[in-house]
Protein backbone atom coordinates (compact mmCIF):
# COMPACT_ATOMS: atom_id res chain seq x y z
CA UNK A 1 0.00 0.00 0.00
CA UNK A 2 1.83 3.23 -1.10
CA UNK A 3 1.15 6.27 1.15
CA UNK A 4 2.02 9.86 0.29
CA UNK A 5 4.48 12.19 2.10
CA UNK A 6 3.83 14.85 4.10
CA UNK A 7 3.37 18.24 2.84
CA UNK A 8 4.97 19.78 5.80
CA UNK A 9 7.21 18.51 8.37
CA UNK A 10 6.71 17.63 12.04
CA UNK A 11 8.50 18.73 15.29
CA UNK A 12 7.71 15.15 16.92
CA UNK A 13 11.49 13.95 17.10
CA UNK A 14 10.19 10.52 19.60
CA UNK A 15 8.53 9.38 16.27
CA UNK A 16 9.87 7.27 13.65
CA UNK A 17 11.72 8.90 10.60
CA UNK A 18 9.11 10.04 7.67
CA UNK A 19 9.76 10.28 4.33
CA UNK A 20 11.00 14.34 3.92
CA UNK A 21 8.07 16.70 3.88
CA UNK A 22 7.42 18.31 0.48
CA UNK A 23 7.15 21.85 1.48
CA UNK A 24 9.65 21.98 4.10
CA UNK A 25 9.16 23.77 8.10
CA UNK A 26 7.26 26.94 8.63
CA UNK A 27 8.35 29.34 10.89
CA UNK A 28 5.97 27.97 13.63
CA UNK A 29 7.71 24.96 13.23
CA UNK A 30 11.57 26.18 12.60
CA UNK A 31 10.40 28.39 16.03
CA UNK A 32 9.33 25.31 17.95
CA UNK A 33 12.25 22.92 16.67
CA UNK A 34 14.95 25.33 17.88
CA UNK A 35 13.17 25.86 21.54
CA UNK A 36 13.23 22.02 21.64
CA UNK A 37 16.46 21.38 21.27
CA UNK A 38 17.72 23.85 23.26
CA UNK A 39 15.69 22.64 26.37
CA UNK A 40 17.06 19.16 25.94
CA UNK A 41 20.54 20.35 25.27
CA UNK A 42 20.53 22.51 28.57
CA UNK A 43 21.99 20.39 31.88
CA UNK A 44 19.77 19.49 34.44
CA UNK A 45 21.96 21.19 37.55
CA UNK A 46 21.85 24.30 35.30
CA UNK A 47 18.10 25.38 37.32
CA UNK A 48 18.61 23.67 40.94
CA UNK A 49 18.54 26.90 42.70
CA UNK A 50 16.66 28.60 40.18
CA UNK A 51 13.13 27.76 38.27
CA UNK A 52 13.80 27.55 34.06
CA UNK A 53 12.00 29.91 32.08
CA UNK A 54 9.32 28.18 29.96
CA UNK A 55 8.54 27.40 26.63
CA UNK A 56 6.99 30.79 26.09
CA UNK A 57 9.50 32.29 27.38
CA UNK A 58 11.27 31.21 24.50
CA UNK A 59 9.42 31.52 22.39
CA UNK A 60 9.03 35.13 23.20
CA UNK A 61 12.82 35.85 22.82
CA UNK A 62 12.67 34.32 19.47
CA UNK A 63 9.93 36.82 18.21
CA UNK A 64 11.11 39.75 20.01
CA UNK A 65 12.16 42.54 17.44
CA UNK A 66 14.17 45.63 18.17
CA UNK A 67 12.67 48.68 17.74
CA UNK A 68 15.33 51.13 19.27
CA UNK A 69 16.88 52.68 16.22
CA UNK A 70 13.21 52.99 14.32
CA UNK A 71 12.44 55.33 17.49
CA UNK A 72 16.05 57.03 17.14
CA UNK A 73 15.65 57.72 13.71
CA UNK A 74 12.02 58.96 14.33
CA UNK A 75 12.72 61.85 17.18
CA UNK A 76 16.66 61.58 18.17
CA UNK A 77 16.66 64.60 20.89
CA UNK A 78 13.62 62.87 22.32
CA UNK A 79 15.13 59.72 22.12
CA UNK A 80 18.58 61.18 23.93
CA UNK A 81 16.19 62.72 26.79
CA UNK A 82 14.67 59.43 27.47
CA UNK A 83 17.70 57.79 28.01
CA UNK A 84 19.13 60.58 29.93
CA UNK A 85 16.06 60.40 32.76
CA UNK A 86 16.33 56.78 32.49
CA UNK A 87 20.16 56.92 33.31
CA UNK A 88 19.32 59.18 36.13
CA UNK A 89 17.00 57.27 37.60
CA UNK A 90 18.81 54.51 37.56
CA UNK A 91 21.54 56.07 39.45
CA UNK A 92 19.39 57.75 41.61
CA UNK A 93 18.03 54.40 42.65
CA UNK A 94 21.50 52.82 43.06
CA UNK A 95 22.65 55.57 45.34
CA UNK A 96 19.58 55.02 47.76
CA UNK A 97 19.84 51.24 47.62
CA UNK A 98 23.43 51.65 48.63
CA UNK A 99 24.13 51.52 52.36
CA UNK A 100 26.06 54.61 53.91
CA UNK A 101 29.23 53.61 54.72
CA UNK A 102 31.34 55.85 57.41
CA UNK A 103 34.96 57.01 56.41
CA UNK A 104 37.67 55.83 58.41
CA UNK A 105 38.81 59.35 60.70
CA UNK A 106 41.73 60.68 58.96
CA UNK A 107 44.66 60.88 61.44
CA UNK A 108 46.63 64.27 62.07
CA UNK A 109 50.23 64.36 60.57
CA UNK A 110 52.77 63.56 62.60
CA UNK A 111 55.21 66.07 64.15
CA UNK A 112 58.93 65.37 62.27
CA UNK A 113 61.41 64.44 64.87
CA UNK A 114 63.89 66.76 65.92
CA UNK A 115 67.04 66.91 64.58
CA UNK A 116 69.85 64.46 66.05
CA UNK A 117 72.36 67.31 67.47
CA UNK A 118 75.38 67.28 65.45
CA UNK A 119 78.92 65.85 67.22
CA UNK A 120 81.53 67.51 66.45
CA UNK A 121 84.52 65.55 66.18
CA UNK A 122 88.09 66.35 67.01
CA UNK A 123 90.31 67.02 64.04
CA UNK A 124 94.18 67.38 64.49
CA UNK A 125 94.95 70.55 63.68
CA UNK A 126 97.88 71.39 61.96
CA UNK A 127 100.00 73.76 63.81
CA UNK A 128 101.72 76.24 61.03
CA UNK A 129 105.13 77.32 62.00
CA UNK A 130 105.84 80.61 63.88
CA UNK A 131 107.43 83.02 62.08
CA UNK A 132 110.25 84.86 63.97
CA UNK A 133 109.56 88.41 65.70
CA UNK A 134 111.01 90.79 64.16
CA UNK A 135 112.81 93.71 65.99
CA UNK A 136 110.95 97.23 65.29
CA UNK A 137 112.27 99.53 63.46
CA UNK A 138 114.02 102.87 64.86
CA UNK A 139 111.84 105.19 62.99
CA UNK A 140 113.78 107.84 61.04
CA UNK A 141 114.69 111.40 62.48
CA UNK A 142 112.76 114.10 61.07
CA UNK A 143 114.62 116.48 59.18
CA UNK A 144 113.93 120.39 59.68
CA UNK A 145 112.61 122.42 57.82
CA UNK A 146 114.58 125.33 56.40
CA UNK A 147 113.20 128.59 56.89
CA UNK A 148 114.25 129.53 53.62
CA UNK A 149 111.67 127.04 51.87
CA UNK A 150 108.27 127.48 50.94
CA UNK A 151 105.81 126.28 53.43
CA UNK A 152 102.39 124.07 51.93
CA UNK A 153 99.44 123.51 53.08
CA UNK A 154 98.16 119.87 52.89
CA UNK A 155 94.23 120.15 51.87
CA UNK A 156 92.48 116.47 53.29
CA UNK A 157 89.70 114.96 50.54
CA UNK A 158 87.94 114.77 54.02
CA UNK A 159 86.84 117.96 55.77
CA UNK A 160 87.26 118.46 59.32
CA UNK A 161 84.57 118.49 61.65
CA UNK A 162 83.56 122.10 62.93
CA UNK A 163 85.08 122.99 66.17
CA UNK A 164 82.62 124.70 68.82
CA UNK A 165 84.08 127.03 70.78
CA UNK A 166 81.17 127.60 72.46
CA UNK A 167 78.40 124.80 73.76
CA UNK A 168 75.22 125.30 72.43
CA UNK A 169 72.06 126.72 74.92
CA UNK A 170 69.15 124.54 74.57
CA UNK A 171 67.62 126.48 77.12
CA UNK A 172 65.08 128.69 75.54
CA UNK A 173 62.93 130.18 78.11
CA UNK A 174 63.90 134.07 78.79
CA UNK A 175 60.52 135.23 76.83
CA UNK A 176 61.18 138.09 78.99
CA UNK A 177 63.91 139.58 76.37
CA UNK A 178 61.35 139.08 73.53
CA UNK A 179 58.80 141.81 72.30
CA UNK A 180 55.28 140.56 72.42
CA UNK A 181 53.29 140.32 69.02
CA UNK A 182 51.00 137.82 70.10
CA UNK A 183 46.94 138.42 69.71
CA UNK A 184 45.22 138.99 72.68
CA UNK A 185 43.87 135.49 75.37
CA UNK A 186 40.64 136.95 75.45
CA UNK A 187 40.24 136.46 71.54
CA UNK A 188 40.29 132.77 71.83
CA UNK A 189 36.98 131.13 70.91
CA UNK A 190 34.84 130.42 73.76
CA UNK A 191 34.80 126.76 73.61
CA UNK A 192 36.85 124.26 75.51
CA UNK A 193 40.43 123.04 74.35
CA UNK A 194 40.08 125.33 71.56
CA UNK A 195 43.54 124.72 70.97
CA UNK A 196 44.14 120.75 70.86
CA UNK A 197 46.30 119.29 68.92
CA UNK A 198 47.05 115.49 68.19
CA UNK A 199 50.07 114.32 69.95
CA UNK A 200 51.72 111.14 71.43
CA UNK A 201 52.68 110.75 74.79
CA UNK A 202 51.51 112.00 78.11
CA UNK A 203 51.11 115.18 79.06
CA UNK A 204 53.42 117.49 81.73
CA UNK A 205 51.53 118.50 85.06
CA UNK A 206 51.64 122.44 84.94
CA UNK A 207 49.52 122.82 87.80
CA UNK A 208 52.54 123.68 90.44
CA UNK A 209 54.74 125.94 86.98
CA UNK A 210 55.67 129.06 88.34
CA UNK A 211 54.30 131.16 84.78
CA UNK A 212 51.11 129.07 84.68
CA UNK A 213 49.06 132.23 85.40
CA UNK A 214 50.18 134.03 81.98
CA UNK A 215 48.75 131.39 79.69
CA UNK A 216 44.97 131.05 78.88
CA UNK A 217 43.37 127.40 80.35
CA UNK A 218 43.24 126.61 76.34
CA UNK A 219 47.36 127.29 76.42
CA UNK A 220 47.66 125.36 79.65
CA UNK A 221 46.19 122.75 77.59
CA UNK A 222 48.30 123.01 74.68
CA UNK A 223 51.80 123.15 76.25
CA UNK A 224 51.11 120.29 78.52
CA UNK A 225 50.07 117.89 75.76
CA UNK A 226 53.19 119.10 73.60
CA UNK A 227 55.25 118.54 76.67
CA UNK A 228 56.55 122.39 77.16
CA UNK A 229 56.39 123.88 80.32
CA UNK A 230 55.29 127.51 80.51
CA UNK A 231 58.31 129.53 79.94
CA UNK A 232 59.18 127.36 76.94
CA UNK A 233 56.04 127.87 75.34
CA UNK A 234 55.77 131.51 76.12
CA UNK A 235 59.04 132.15 74.45
CA UNK A 236 57.77 130.07 71.17
CA UNK A 237 55.44 131.79 71.04
CA UNK A 238 57.18 134.97 71.06
CA UNK A 239 59.29 133.81 68.73
CA UNK A 240 56.49 132.71 66.27
CA UNK A 241 54.81 135.96 65.97
CA UNK A 242 58.11 137.92 65.80
CA UNK A 243 58.48 135.97 62.48
CA UNK A 244 54.79 136.16 61.85
CA UNK A 245 55.47 140.46 61.59
CA UNK A 246 58.46 140.21 59.65
CA UNK A 247 56.52 137.99 57.39
CA UNK A 248 53.81 140.26 56.84
CA UNK A 249 56.06 142.80 56.29
CA UNK A 250 57.87 141.89 53.22
CA UNK A 251 54.52 140.09 52.49
CA UNK A 252 55.14 137.12 52.74
CA UNK A 253 52.72 133.79 53.50
CA UNK A 254 53.49 132.77 56.95
CA UNK A 255 53.97 128.45 56.96
CA UNK A 256 54.51 125.71 58.74
CA UNK A 257 58.34 126.32 57.45
CA UNK A 258 58.33 129.72 58.90
CA UNK A 259 57.28 128.70 62.72
CA UNK A 260 59.84 125.76 62.51
CA UNK A 261 62.91 127.94 62.03
CA UNK A 262 61.90 130.57 64.46
CA UNK A 263 61.48 128.08 67.45
CA UNK A 264 64.39 126.65 68.95
CA UNK A 265 62.27 123.41 69.90
CA UNK A 266 61.16 120.27 68.36
CA UNK A 267 60.14 121.34 64.99
CA UNK A 268 57.10 119.03 64.97
CA UNK A 269 56.06 120.73 68.49
CA UNK A 270 56.87 123.83 65.61
CA UNK A 271 54.26 122.41 63.36
CA UNK A 272 51.99 121.63 66.37
CA UNK A 273 51.86 125.34 67.46
CA UNK A 274 51.25 126.42 63.86
CA UNK A 275 48.45 124.55 63.69
CA UNK A 276 46.64 125.12 66.50
CA UNK A 277 47.27 129.19 65.96
CA UNK A 278 46.08 128.70 62.70
CA UNK A 279 42.81 127.26 63.43
CA UNK A 280 41.47 129.76 66.34
CA UNK A 281 42.49 132.77 63.48
CA UNK A 282 45.71 133.41 65.32
CA UNK A 283 47.87 133.88 61.92
CA UNK A 284 45.67 135.94 60.72
CA UNK A 285 47.36 139.29 58.81
CA UNK A 286 44.57 141.09 60.71
CA UNK A 287 46.35 140.66 63.96
CA UNK A 288 49.34 142.43 62.69
CA UNK A 289 47.94 144.95 61.73
CA UNK A 290 48.64 147.49 64.47
CA UNK A 291 52.16 146.36 64.86
CA UNK A 292 53.05 147.06 60.84
CA UNK A 293 56.07 149.02 59.72
CA UNK A 294 57.47 148.16 63.15
CA UNK A 295 61.13 146.83 63.12
CA UNK A 296 61.64 143.36 64.97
Amino acid sequence: MLQDPPCYGTTDTASSPSPSPLFGLTAESETEQLVNEHIASRPVEQFRGATPPKREDYELALYFKSNCFNMFQADRRGYFRRERELIRSDRKHIALARPMTKLATILPASRPSAPKPVVKTSVNRVQKPKSPKIKAQVPRPIRATPTTARSTIRVSATPEPRVRTVAPNREDKDFASLRDYCPPLNSLPNKPNSLKVDWKGNALDLSKDPHAHLLHPDEILLAAGLRLDCATYLTSKRRIFIRRLECANIGKEFRKTDAQQACKIDVNKASKLWTAYDKVGWLDIKWMGQFLGNSV
